[in-house]
């Protein structure tokens, strides 16, 4: 009984004593297969029981299955934004309502109603990238520590019961450990031995693939977030006209770009192989454009004063050849022929007497007084007018082609009329006064891009170390095994893989036949 009882032993789930003989307690054997190895037993902080709000904070974002939810949720708005091109993206110069509405209908309407032509820069998408954020963080640190203790403190000798429930089991008569270990060396396992037993391991690195991988997509989330910042990410448009200075948005009023001139070069309608493509396109088609510019900067400008600018450089910008000018690229992205830069109208009282009024459709007045005696007050202002069913709107805020609602009036009578370059009508009916348009002046306008990236290292330093960390875990295994000798004298081999269980077995088979022809091959 004595000598029954030394061969017993305790069922480390559930308790219960078994003969040492015995692989597994039957009821406990299902669950002892399913024994975690990713962090060797050690417990999470998320799976403690603790009931503080930070603990169910923690516990929320430290969870995969959240994670994923989240992920899901964000990839899906992120598709949502590519329905439609943001407005970033629209032509320069329309108005965000008017475009969607004309260009896609009533889904236009909506999607710019909802906000998702700026999807990517509102709050709940950033809002949703900081869970996303919280979440990859958070369920990082909660996996890391117990992995990195579980893997740094491992003890060699490990009980039987640990060794009889890894994926690789074999029982073995070794007389000559000392050649077995060498073996494994050559197979560049690290070998650490501690009396009889040996632990052999190789490619831990491979555990830190998914760390590694996790660190780049935080890289990634913040580079996302550093665009909120003008001082990271800025890309502002600018229509310049002949001749005209004007200020880089978001520079602190310190950068300033004059256009020189605008230089457009059209294909020839006369010309055999283009004559059908142009006539097929009913305007003239340009070649190419570019626009001599002078690049000033300032140091100190207060707005509405004239600005001291400093001349950094003359040089010209085409499409497809920008330049680089106090951290910013200036790109040659748009250009405009012949905008109206004023209309003039003859208006003539009920005596005959005629008057012009000349409007400047960049900044016209409120109020023209006129020489026959008449007063024009300006009403309303369509730049670039269009009719839309029975109402008056603008496509855009540049004169294309301009409108305007006048109240003209002799101080007895008044009469509004709408003005346009072909036509006058008249809103009250009365036509008490003759107006026409009998003049104008147009000038061509360059459209330039000014960027600034400096998120752009910070996305490809992401992207590198997500992509390390994607082969680091992809192509190689975390390999342990363990030999351990039993009290008949025999050995046991157990051995872990966190992947490819198949090539880890293969791997170990042929090192034991390595052993038995005595390690000559």
């Amino acid at each position: 009984m004595r000598k029954e009882a030394s061969t017993m032993q305790q069922c480390p789930v559930c308790k219960k004593e078994k003969r040492q003989s015995e692989e597994c307690c039957s009821p406990c054997e299902l669950q002892q297969k399913n024994w975690d190895m990713r962090y060797d037993g050690a417990i999470r902080r998320s799976q403690q029981h603790k009931r503080t709000v930070i603990d169910t904070i923690w516990r929320f974002f430290s969870s995969v299955r959240n994670g994923m939810c989240i992920l899901i949720v964000t990839l899906l708005a992120t598709a949502l934004g590519t329905i439609l091109p943001q407005r970033a993206y629209i032509p320069p110069g329309s108005i965000p309502k008017e475009f969607y509405a004309s260009q896609y209908g009533l889904f236009g309407r909506l999607y710019h109603y909802f906000g998702f032509d700026m999807l990517y820069s509102s709050w709940w998408y950033m809002t949703l990238l900081g869970l996303l954020g919280a979440s990859i963080l958070i369920a990082s640190i909660d996996r890391f520590f117990p992995l990195y203790h579980a893997l740094k403190n491992q003890p060699i000798k490990r009980r039987v019961s640990f060794l009889r429930h890894q994926s690789y089991i074999r029982e073995l008569d070794v007389q000559a450990p000392a050649v077995l270990v060498k073996i494994m060396k050559d197979k560049r396992y690290r070998v650490r031995q501690d009396g009889e037993d040996i632990l052999a391991e190789k490619n831990r690195f491979a555990r830190w693939g998914p760390y590694v991988n996790h660190i780049g997509l935080l890289l990634i989330l913040t580079a996302a977030f550093l665009r909120l910042f003008p001082f990271f990410y800025q890309d502002s448009f600018l229509w310049i006209r002949d001749g005209e200075t004007a200020v880089v948005p978001n520079t602190n009023q310190s950068l300033f770009i004059k256009n020189e001139r605008f230089i457009v070069d059209t294909y020839n309608a006369d010309d055999p192989k283009f004559s059908e493509a142009i006539k097929l396109e009913g305007r003239t088609i340009p070649k190419s454009f570019t626009t001599n510019i002078s690049i000033f900067q300032t140091e100190k400008h207060v707005a509405g004063e004239v600005a001291d600018l400093d001349l950094l450089s003359q040089t010209q910008v085409g499409v497809n050849h920008p330049v680089k000018a106090a951290g910013y690229t200036i790109y040659q992205s748009g250009y405009q022929l012949n905008e109206f830069s004023s209309l003039t109208f003859r208006a003539v009282n009920e005596a005959g007497q005629a008057a012009d009024i000349t409007i400047d459709t960049q900044n016209p007045d409120t109020e023209y007084q006129l020489e026959n005696g008449l007063r024009a007050v300006l009403v309303d202002y369509y730049p670039d007018y269009q009719l839309d069913e029975d109402n008056v709107i603008t496509v855009s805020k540049f004169p294309r082609n301009p409108a305007f609602v006048l109240e003209i009036t002799d101080g007895q009578h008044a009469e509004s009329v709408f003005a346009s370059v072909d036509e006058v009508v008249s809103e009250t009916g009365s036509n008490r006064y003759n107006l026409s348009a009998v003049d104008y002046e147009t000038h061509h306008v360059t459209g330039l891009s000014v960027k600034r990236d400096w998120t752009l290292p910070v996305f490809l330093l992401g992207g590198i170390i997500f992509m390390i960390g994607l082969i680091q875990g992809l192509y190689w295994q975390h390999r342990r095994l363990w030999l351990h000798k039993q009290q008949d004298g025999t050995y046991l081999l157990a051995g872990h893989t966190n992947k490819h269980t198949s090539s880890f077995e293969k791997e170990a088979d042929r090192m034991l036949d390595n052993y038995r022809k005595g390690g000559r091959s």
